[in-house]
């Protein structure tokens, strides 16, 4: 009976998930969820949801807050603080290997040809021209054991570096510009706005994306929450990345009407907005996308790889 019961309880989670994906504006009652993201571009895409009323079309009441560190929201979350966060897929793929439960339940930013998320940086008068170069440099990151230390490590080591005598050291990315301008690091990893206003500054340059050390595709970043606060709201789960894939097909097609929103949220000056590049928003969940930064991580992060499968959502799991 128990066993029945709880097939029972599956299959009805799972029916819920499958309806309000086709019916996202269905007569629902309004869900409150407390979202939490990192103050970067890629992660504003919650606010697209919000502005565009993609949100309330699904019939959520979405409270988000912002927190530059990316450890202080996962153990938020893992406390039950927030229910729904952004992070690096590096991040919860170390979450996943240290048992944490968390569950990705919507795809964030990714890469394709020509619209990367990031850009490894150096300051204007830099020589560094390639991996070698970086063999006992400073390296500014915002997130140690993140995508924004392990890209860089792989760009590192496949263009004739040893990322191992590269010292990482844990900077915000507001403050990253003006340590690289001085001198205080001999480069970083930034995501806009800030790559922008580094160049606006004449704070550093681009050297390069660093992207051809993961893969042509990836997802580099996701929506999650932990496994049994999907479970309790399978609905939930379901209006949220519903609501996300609406904001990020909208965004993709729109990136001139993207500023003034990460603009207000970001508090970003306009006109400097306006100027960034944009990312991509990854408009469908795949395992395979999501493959290639568990690869990367488990090289650097040293534990065995696993696949994107055990760490992504499903009403039957």
């Amino acid at each position: 009976m128990h066993l029945l019961t709880r097939r029972t309880m599956l299959l009805a989670g799972a029916a819920l998930f499958a309806c309000s994906l086709r019916a996202p504006g269905a007569a629902q009652t309004t869900g409150v969820i407390r979202v939490a993201m990192i103050p970067n571009e890629p992660a504003t895409e919650v606010y697209f949801a919000k502005d565009m009323g993609f949100f309330q079309k699904a019939g959520l009441d979405v409270d988000i807050a912002q927190n530059p560190s990316t450890p202080a929201i996962a153990s938020a979350v893992a406390q039950g603080t927030y229910d729904i966060a952004y992070a690096t897929i590096s991040t919860l793929a170390v979450a996943h290997v240290k048992g944490l439960p968390f569950v990705i339940i919507a795809p964030g930013v990714g890469n394709l040809p020509g619209k990367a998320a990031g850009a490894i940086m150096i300051p204007v008068n830099s020589t560094v021209k390639s991996g070698k170069d970086f063999n006992g440099k400073t390296f500014g990151t915002a997130g140690l054991n993140t995508l924004a230390e392990y890209l860089p490590r792989a760009w590192i080591d496949k263009h004739g570096g040893d990322s191992t005598t590269v010292h990482f050291i844990e900077i915000p990315f507001p403050e990253t510009p003006d340590a690289l301008a001085s001198g205080r690091i001999d480069a970083a990893y930034l995501t806009e706005p800030f790559i922008t206003i580094a160049e606006e500054k004449h704070a550093a340059k681009v050297l390069t994306t660093g992207d051809d050390a993961i893969a042509p595709r990836y997802t580099s970043t996701a929506w999650y929450t932990t496994r049994a606060w999907a479970r309790a709201h399978p609905d939930l789960v379901a209006r949220f990345a519903g609501a996300i894939h609406e904001a990020a097909v909208w965004a993709n097609k729109n990136p001139d009407k993207v500023v003034p929103i990460v603009a207000k949220y970001l508090k970003a000056d306009p006109a400097l907005t306006a100027k960034a590049s944009r990312p991509y928003w990854v408009e469908q969940l795949s395992a395979a996308q999501i493959q290639p930064w568990i690869d990367v991580t488990a090289r650097y992060a040293k534990f065995a790889p696993f696949p994107a499968a055990d760490m992504i959502y499903a009403p039957s799991r």
